[in-house]
């Protein structure tokens, strides 16, 4: 799909892929300004009423959440081919596990890391919003040294009167799984906080 326009984005290439999609590193391509976005894109083969409305919900999610570590939404929708679709800031960098390994950082620094993710989950909670799948490959350290937790796609908004919320028929990561999600019971914050130890 290389070079495709796709609404305001050209896609410039492949970053990622998985059983619902693909997300490409694409450039906004409409004279307005520059900008490189995590341009997430269903296939059209998987593209039912669950998914659109799991599409939709995750982009209402992400609108509401702005912290220096949790990637920025720019834009969402569903295109003319009727693919919905989701463009977040694009973070260049390492996963955490591989920039901890690379720069052969001692404990104070991972810790010191550590902190600010604990900090962007903390502030998702505060506004009511589990992530779900926290693990070290969702956790990227940009250029400045500065962990972003992405892939909320798996958050859960809690219902104001409701502090519990089913798990998703959707796939998560069993290693980084609370039981509760694992045994497919009502899951809180408190599942995220398991997946941080």
């Amino acid at each position: 799909m290389t070079g495709i326009q796709f609404g305001n984005y050209r896609i410039v290439r492949e970053i990622g892929h998985g059983g619902m999609g693909t997300v490409f590193l694409a450039r906004r391509d409409d004279g307005e300004f520059d900008q490189d976005v995590a341009l997430k894109i269903v296939r059209q083969s998987v593209a039912d009423s669950r998914i659109i409305e799991h599409f939709r919900r995750e982009r209402q999610i992400l609108a509401g959440l702005n912290h220096p570590n949790i990637a920025a939404l720019h834009d969402g929708g569903i295109s003319d081919r009727g693919e919905p679709f989701i463009a977040m800031e694009y973070v260049d960098g390492l996963t955490l596990t591989e920039y901890a390994s690379a720069r052969a950082l001692s404990i104070h620094d991972r810790l010191l890391l550590f902190l600010k993710v604990c900090a962007a989950v903390a502030y998702a909670h505060r506004n009511l919003v589990v992530h779900r799948d926290i693990k070290p490959s969702n956790i990227v350290i940009n250029s400045d040294g500065e962990p972003k937790l992405l892939d909320f796609g798996l958050a859960k908004a809690f219902e104001i009167d409701n502090t519990n919320t089913q798990t998703a028929v959707l796939a998560f990561t069993p290693a980084y799984a609370s039981p509760e999600q694992i045994g497919g019971r009502a899951i809180t914050t408190s599942s995220d906080i398991y997946s941080l130890e």
